[in-house]
């Protein structure tokens, strides 16, 4: 298994993409540590995951607010031992987030939306569990990224502009952390259409009149979730111990660096 024994902290587990991160990580040896806001779901995902075999333990964690997120890395590190592994799968509905919405109209405030929640969450929680790992002296953080970063997609400025900032803040606590043997890379999904997110996003656009922009892909097919949380786990694996500052694009070959 490509986990085995490990600790990883899975951040905002409760969602499509989160959970079965949280899943995967499971089958593949670790025990997972799941925080969300939602109580009753994080601890429905747990019990999930034990009943499959796995070992989870479930907290109820604000993954925006710094203090919560600092006290509850402290938390884990002091019951585990260490921590060797972390993804941040972060998000909220597209209308919570003010996308799709017309650029030249938007206010500002609604702009930064996903600037906010989704990367300055994926700062907090990298900084917290990354400090832990310096001190330790190992360690791989996987963050979360969309192919919107490398698109001409109308009608997505802010989510597309966060998504393009955890790119390049991967990369920059890539160089801050890799001294002291901690790793940090980044996937990059594409549309997954099992997501709420994904369903509403077109939903969004539709009412705007305009089309998803649609990239077609060598596989002729979509990417699934499981295909996004598998290469999150093999990136937070020994067996990507010598990768890191990479943002690896899941797409079905849709998108090519």
């Amino acid at each position: 298994m490509l986990l085995s024994s490990k600790h990883a902290l899975i951040f905002a587990a409760t969602g499509g993409i989160g959970s079965q991160v949280a899943r995967t990580f499971a089958r593949e040896g670790a025990h997972v540590w799941l925080s969300a806001r939602n109580q009753a779901a994080v601890e429905a995902l747990t019990e999930a995951i034990v009943a499959e075999g796995g070992t989870a333990t479930a907290h109820l964690v604000d993954a925006t607010d710094p203090l919560a997120v600092d006290a509850y890395v402290a938390r884990v590190a002091a019951d585990a031992g260490r921590i060797d592994a972390t993804f941040n799968a972060i998000g909220q509905a597209p209308s919570e987030l003010a996308y799709p919405a017309v650029s030249t109209t938007q206010p500002i405030e609604d702009f930064m939306r996903p600037l906010n929640v989704i990367l300055g969450s994926t700062f907090l929680t990298s900084r917290a569990v990354g400090a832990r790992m310096v001190e330790q002296g190992y360690g791989s953080i996987v963050t979360l990224s969309a192919t919107l970063s490398e698109m001409t997609a109308g009608y997505m400025a802010g989510i597309s502009a966060a998504c393009g900032a955890i790119e390049a803040l991967t990369r920059s606590l890539a160089g801050e952390f890799g001294p002291a043997g901690v790793r940090v890379n980044c996937v990059r999904g594409n549309a997954m259409i099992e997501t709420r997110t994904i369903q509403e996003t077109g939903a969004g656009l539709a009412r705007l009149g305009a089309a998803p922009t649609m990239v077609p892909s060598p596989l002729g097919r979509p990417i699934t979730t499981g295909e996004t949380a598998a290469t999150a786990a093999f990136l937070a694996s020994d067996y990507a111990s010598g990768i890191t500052a990479q943002v690896v694009t899941v797409s079905a070959g849709a998108f090519v660096d």
